[in-house]
């Protein structure tokens, strides 16, 4: 049986070492991943548009109406589905952080379901929630355990 010449095996060799250090660097990159495909979101910049929830399953109560967010800047704007609050926010460690006393909400009289909803909303947001983006998707997770999600998605108009 005739041998490989000497060359071969040296190029067959550093053709396993480039493609393993390729393989490394990928699985490096990934790591900043969730298991889902979402990356973390690292600044409020990140965010900016106009978000609608599109997924609400995991919400403490089903919705009674819309839910949105807005951001602009270093701004948050949400529409409870019954009145709408604004505040400074930024991100920290894929976590949203109301600055100062939190946000300014409106005050207008709603029914139960959209009042509940309005309070749970609110709770949401001043609970530092966990946050995740995946293309125009964003999963906002809280909760013990974060046991409470919704999915929302960025609005044509603001892609």
């Amino acid at each position: 049986m005739k041998r490989p010449p000497a060359l071969v095996v040296v190029l067959a060799l550093v053709l396993v070492a480039v493609l393993g250090a390729a393989a490394a660097v990928l699985l490096r990159q990934r790591t900043d991943d969730t298991a889902n495909g979402s990356v973390p979101v690292r600044s409020l910049e990140d965010l900016t548009g106009h978000w609608a929830v599109v997924t609400s399953v995991g919400a403490p109560r089903p919705l009674a109406a819309p839910v949105e967010l807005e951001v602009d800047g270093s701004r948050l704007l949400v529409r409870t589905g019954c009145n709408s609050g604004s505040g400074d926010a930024s991100v920290d460690d894929s976590r949203l952080v109301l600055a100062g006393a939190g946000l300014a909400v409106t005050d207008m009289a709603c029914d139960e379901p959209r009042n509940a909803q309005e309070s749970w909303v609110i709770d949401m947001l001043s609970a530092r929630p966990l946050l995740e983006r995946s293309g125009p998707y964003l999963y906002v997770r809280w909760g013990t355990g974060e046991q409470y999600w919704l999915g929302l998605e960025l609005s044509a108009a603001s892609s």
